[in-house]
């Protein structure tokens, strides 16, 4: 039930007022509230009340909307639109009076009936206007309610007291349309903020409410609340359900929908052994699966918190507005005010300064000024969102349209996420399996691709994961204890000693392949090589494309890996990279990209591992490719659901619309205001075309957002 950004400052400052409160983030665009506070001292139902006494509707995530209290707004909107049409038909006549002469008893006898309809109008009609605005005067918090109901009650007051004198200056149809089209104005623009935020929602909605637990008791499962799904638990999911969890297929086969997270529309195959996403959904098939993160832990629930966050945080220029809202209100009634005095000065006739004062009231705009970066920046997020790109800062949007610099890292950013593990190369005393199990225990917490291919390697043979103790992450590997035995796994550079140590014992395996197809990893056991696993490293599909597209953009271009220099110049030189830079560690990667920025350049970083962070935070733009860990753990600033780079494009293109409509909505709220207030104020316009051009003004900054929606759907 907000009108527009000024409510949700109220909101804020209320609250922050409130005892046990100790912070507070209202969105108007998404009606989404979080707030910290002490649960000692308050609760949620306290909150929610605190909010209903400021006229506004709150309820807890989940909980259904009251559909009974729209249709009553609704209502309240039919009723005062044909009280106002009834109102404008006498109010006609009687401008008849302006042209002929009007015998007094007639000015009377038509001006009557107009009183009683206008107070309905302002009484009932109004209703919310006045409970906010007297909620905001309490705790001198003006929003845009306070000059609705100044600029009705003047024309209300100047027209009764014209009534009961018999003057033929009455204006209640003015009072009655302020009402009525403010209150059609919102509801128009809340249909267009409600298509802004369908993506969005639908978003929001994705994980269901019921989850198929199975059990010894029903094998084939039996619904219950999601709240009682726990990890480990094995639930079933058949056509047309979605996923109410993260896990891992234990039986039957299914092609499942991922776009939901990844943007991608093609069905995925999944069978026993591979991992599945909650929020995804069954097309055919039926699947049996276990359980490993639930509610907000999978990967829906951090998507949907992420998201969340994101849409909750200002940005700079966001702020600058905001902090304007706080004052546009005051100032407006400031120059209304003033605007009536200088015209009772000038010897203007009182109903001119009235007419004046209540046309500046009501023409000024915040609303528009309020939507036009929020609006924006929400259809921004959740279109991004809907396709696979997952923004945590909108600062991000902005970075897009400004970086010359892309520095890509080469494992499992540019070549393949789904690398298989081709050859186990084990020459000392361990089998196969052994070191198998040993590489798994050291990468039982890692999101890698190396890692995550050796657990599903280990998974689907059903080897037991060695328990490694002490592990700790070191530049280009890991290293651990094991029955009191050093094990390390990770590059040459990582293991020297250990090649060192044993000469030839790795034989022909103990190079990097420089081929650029295939890349060696080492594990070392008590100071030995222990095995050399062999891993094929293809370059993504599309990848060559998206290098040619940004060479074509003038965007300087480097592939850096701690992988050799033969391998990484090999994957460079296959897809179009003349830049390279092989053997890096994660601060050589740092140094890297600050030396590009101290060049002048402005760098965005693409990786997709926890070795990259250092450098993410240090580019100005981070792009983080999915690699099936979890996203609340990526420090991009953005991330590529997909898994590939392939999205680099769409995200960098579509950054720049969302920038073009932003600069649109905020010039033309500031040229409107900048026009219409000084013509208000001169007498050039009348109460009835300033709140006609208001409503006008909030709703095409809607509209042009909507354009940023329509065209993003038909790409």
């Amino acid at each position: 039930n907000m009108w527009c950004p000024a409510c949700a400052w109220i909101i804020d400052e209320a609250l922050k007022k409130t005892p046990g409160i100790t912070g507070s983030c209202c969105s108007f665009t998404t009606d989404r509230l979080r707030v910290e506070y002490d649960p000692v001292a308050t609760a949620p139902e306290r909150i929610i009340s605190a909010v209903g006494k400021l006229g506004y509707r709150a309820a807890e995530p989940g909980e259904n909307r009251n559909d009974a209290k729209d249709r009553r707004e609704f209502v309240r909107f039919a009723v005062s639109a044909f009280l106002t049409m009834n109102v404008m038909m006498f109010s006609f006549s009687l401008y008849a009076g302006f042209f002929t002469d009007l015998p007094r008893e007639t000015v009377i006898k038509i001006s009557w009936p107009m009183f009683p309809m206008a107070a309905v109008v302002l009484l009932y009609g109004g209703y919310e206007f006045f409970k906010k605005a007297r909620a905001g005067l309490a705790r001198a918090a003006f929003g845009m309610e306070t000059l609705i109901v100044i600029g009705a009650l003047a024309a209300f007051g100047y027209s009764t007291v014209n009534l009961l004198i018999g003057d033929i200056h009455v204006y209640y149809d003015t009072a009655c349309l302020l009402i009525t089209l403010v209150l059609l104005g919102r509801f128009l623009e809340r249909r267009a903020r409600s298509r802004v935020l369908a993506d969005l929602e639908a978003f929001f909605s994705l994980l269901p409410a019921k989850a198929r637990i199975c059990s010894g008791q029903f094998p084939d499962g039996r619904f219950a609340d999601i709240r009682r799904l726990a990890p480990g638990d094995v639930f079933r999911v058949v056509e047309g359900e979605i996923l109410p969890a993260d896990g891992r297929v234990t039986a039957g086969s299914a092609m499942l929908d991922e776009s939901s997270i990844t943007g991608e529309p093609l069905p995925v195959s999944k069978e026993p052994g591979d991992t599945v996403r909650g929020g995804t959904m069954v097309q055919q098939g039926d699947l049996r699966i276990r359980a490993s993160s639930v509610g907000k832990d999978s990967t829906l629930g951090q998507m949907v918190d992420i998201i969340e966050r994101t849409l909750l945080a200002k940005t700079p220029l966001e702020g600058r507005t905001d902090r304007i809202l706080q004052w546009l209100v005051p100032v407006i009634i400031v120059l209304a005010a003033g605007t009536a005095a200088a015209c009772l000065l000038t010897g203007l006739p009182v109903e001119e300064a009235v007419t004046r004062a209540v046309t500046v009231t009501v023409i000024s705009c915040p609303c528009a000024l309020g939507i036009a970066i929020p609006l924006a920046r929400v259809a921004g997020i959740s279109i991004a969102g809907k396709k696979g790109c997952l923004v945590r800062d909108f600062h991000a949007f902005e970075q897009a349209q400004v970086i010359d610099s892309i520095v890509f890292d080469k494992t499992g950013t540019v070549t393949a996420g789904s690398w298989s593990l081709q050859e186990i190369a084990a020459p000392g005393a361990l089998s196969r399996e052994q070191v198998l199990a040993l590489a798994a225990g050291l990468e039982r917490d890692s999101d890698h691709v190396v890692g995550l291919e050796i657990k599903r390697l280990a998974d689907r043979r059903h080897i037991r994961p060695a328990p490694v103790t002490r592990i700790k992450q070191a530049d280009n590997g890991l290293s651990g204890m094991h029955a009191g035995r050093e094990v390390k796994i990770g590059s040459r550079a990582f293991l020297s000693r250990e090649i060192i140590d044993t000469g030839g014992i790795a034989g022909q395996a103990a190079g990097d392949p420089p081929d650029g197809k295939h890349s060696a990893v080492y594990l070392g056991c008590g100071g030995e090589i222990a095995a050399v696993f062999i891993f094929g490293d293809t370059v993504r599909e599309g990848i060559e494309d998206v290098i040619s597209t940004l060479k074509a953009r003038n965007i300087r271009l480097a592939l850096v890996s701690g992988d050799g220099k033969e391998t990484t110049e090999a994957v460079g030189k296959r897809i179009g990279i003349d830049e390279t830079r092989g053997g890096y560690l994660p601060r050589d990667k740092v140094e890297f990209v600050r030396k590009l920025q101290a060049d002048g350049h402005t760098v965005a970083m693409i990786g997709d591992g926890i070795n990259d962070a250092p450098a993410m935070a240090q580019a100005d733009l981070s792009m983080g490719v999915h690699a099936g860990g979890k996203p609340a753990e990526d420090a991009a600033d953005v991330t590529l659901m997909q898994g590939g780079p392939r999205q680099v494009i769409d995200f960098l293109d579509f950054s720049g619309r969302v920038n073009r409509k932003i600069r649109q909505n905020l010039v033309f709220t500031f040229l409107y205001n900048v026009i219409a207030l000084p013509a208000a104020m001169a007498g050039l316009l009348n109460p009835l075309v300033a709140v006609t051009a208001m409503l006008l003004s909030s709703i095409s900054v809607t509209g042009n957002t909507l354009l940023l929606i329509r065209r993003s759907g038909s790409s």
